[in-house]
């Protein structure tokens, strides 16, 4: 079949597969901590169906924005559960508290408190806590932030400049249009292995770093099934596809 010669189409079952120990069935009364891990380990489940369509289509420049979710997800969870216990996690649920507030003030200078009231009627006593504060403390933790608590500034240096630059406009006119000395005509989406294999590597990594952060949540050690993926960086063969291969935690 024409499809078994894509990588990307070789790694996704395999990918779902590590989602089924832990959530093929229903947790019941689970915890803070496995609460939050669950979280991102539904978004990284749902990131994959999202991206499969794409890359079937070979709209490899709009997957640049999800590849780089899938990034800050590991690296927000890793930030998260980096410490012992629930107090991480209970600030991550105060950061959403604090956006909804920084949402309102927003509304609310745009349209007018009489709008603003009218359409968001009674703000629950959690946000409207945070209504009227200086955006200054309600700002979320910066990435570099983050990465830097989990000792993987170098990866973030590299991958999060180079997807923001993708997902953000950019005047690279090769990824839309076929440049020549005729002229300019509209490229025409199609898979390519090349392209679509880089990215592909760079989720799978991705994906399955949130997939041992989450499932350690509920005592099941997926890093065997990770192992092989630092047998390049060990001997040395490191490239653009595998460079972001770098566990968490691991400061100098």
């Amino acid at each position: 079949m024409e499809d078994e010669r894509y990588f990307w189409d070789l790694i996704l079952p395999e990918l779902v597969g590590l989602f089924r120990p832990v959530w093929g069935e229903p947790k019941l009364e689970p915890n803070r901590r496995q609460q939050i891990a669950t979280l991102f380990a539904m978004r990284a489940m749902r990131r994959l169906i999202a991206i499969d369509s794409l890359f079937r289509k070979g709209f490899y420049l709009e997957s640049h924005p999800l590849v780089r979710a899938g990034y800050e997800d590991w690296i927000y969870l890793s930030y998260l559960l980096r410490e012992p216990g629930p107090s991480r996690c209970d600030d991550f649920e105060e950061a959403i508290n604090k956006l909804d507030a920084r949402v309102y003030d927003a509304f609310e200078a745009l349209c007018g408190k009489a709008v603003a009231d009218r359409y968001f009627k009674k703000l629950p006593d959690w946000v409207a806590t945070f209504v009227g504060r200086p955006r200054s403390q309600t700002k979320s933790i910066p990435f570099a932030t983050m990465a830097d608590d989990v000792g993987l500034r170098g990866v973030h240096n590299f991958v999060y400049t180079y997807l923001s630059g993708l997902s953000h406009p950019d005047g690279r006119l090769h990824y839309i249009f076929d440049v020549s000395e005729s002229g300019k005509k509209a490229r025409i989406p199609k898979r390519d292995e090349k392209i679509e294999k880089r990215l592909a590597l760079w989720l799978k990594w991705f994906t399955r770093r949130i997939l041992v952060l989450a499932s350690n949540e509920f005592s099941i050690d997926h890093e065997p099934f990770v192992e092989e993926y630092l047998i390049p960086i060990v001997k040395g063969s490191v490239n653009i596809g595998t460079c972001v291969f770098v566990r968490e935690y691991n400061k100098e």
